[in-house]
């Protein structure tokens, strides 16, 4: 004898928006936000105006300094009594240090649990 079991479960797009994991909702702004604020120590600084004039979009950070280029992928990180951390590519060594930290702050805001 066969037995049928019913489930009833909210749609797939339902359940994201309820832990704001929609396509570009508040848990997607909320991790780039946390992204470039744990990457600004690690983001080379002379005067600042790299980390200052970042734009942070809802999926994306912009550094739009003339100069952001060739400080992501040639910075030597020689000067480094401002931002000791400083240096090239910046946001994989803050991953690579913070990583974890960061997912674990997503799953908080969102109400779940890192895997």
């Amino acid at each position: 004898m066969a037995t049928t079991v019913n489930i009833d479960i909210d749609p797939a797009d339902k359940i994201l928006l309820k832990r704001s994991l929609n396509k570009k909702g508040n848990g997607q702004r909320f991790f780039t936000h946390e992204v470039r604020r744990l990457c600004n120590p690690y983001v080379p600084h002379l005067t600042g105006d790299l980390e200052r004039t970042a734009v942070e979009k809802v999926d994306s950070i912009e550094y739009v300094q003339p100069y952001a280029r060739r400080q992501y992928y040639e910075n030597s990180g020689r000067n480094r009594s401002m931002a000791p951390m400083a240096g090239k590519l910046w946001d994989k060594r803050m991953w690579q240090d913070r990583g974890k930290e960061i997912v674990q702050s997503v799953a908080n805001y969102c109400g779940g649990k890192p895997e």
